[in-house]
């Protein structure tokens, strides 16, 4: 699995020809189908927002780069082209988790994801700089139900009871 937050940054490059046609600036996400819907590129058109490209136009996920086989992947990424309810990734990060009976599980750092399929698997949560040191971070599932507000994400009481320690 990999995570959201390593894909800020990459360069977006063209299979035939290695050409760059940008920066990955955001990820979008669908947090009730559990999926990532798109990328958006910083540096792709200086005359529209949100350009980018839905994960399905997507060559490869790799660890050093977004790789697609042609630039007329890129597009204005329209509500019409990702319906449901989507999010941009640093509208969730670092907010803090609680559980609908008032439980703080601590912030989160980051989302776990298939590179493959899109699927989002997973949260990965922070208890704070010295528990994360000493014990490191959790692993949560990712909740079929959840709340996302402005500061806040709620989450189902039971997923107290799913937070496992992160595999090093």
């Amino acid at each position: 699995m990999q995570k959201l937050r390593e894909l800020f940054g990459l360069p977006v490059l063209i299979t035939g020809t290695g050409a760059q046609i940008g920066e990955v600036q955001e990820v979008i996400v669908d947090l009730e189908q559990a999926a990532v819907r798109g990328i958006v590129l910083a540096g792709a058109n200086w005359f529209a927002n949100d350009q980018g490209i839905v994960f399905e136009d997507l060559f490869r996920v790799g660890r050093d780069a977004i790789m697609v086989r042609a630039n007329y992947a890129v597009r204005e990424l329209t509500p019409a082209i990702m319906p449901g309810t989507v999010n941009y990734v640093r509208d969730l990060l670092d907010k803090q988790i609680y559980t609908d009976a008032g439980l703080s599980l601590g912030i989160l750092v980051d989302a776990l994801y298939d590179g493959t399929t899109g699927e989002i698997k997973a949260y990965e949560i922070s208890d704070g700089l010295i528990t994360d040191l000493l014990y490191g971070r959790k692993i949560m599932p990712l909740p079929q139900a959840q709340v996302v507000g402005q500061d806040k994400l709620i989450v189902p009481d039971t997923m107290t009871d799913l937070l496992i320690p992160e595999s090093k």
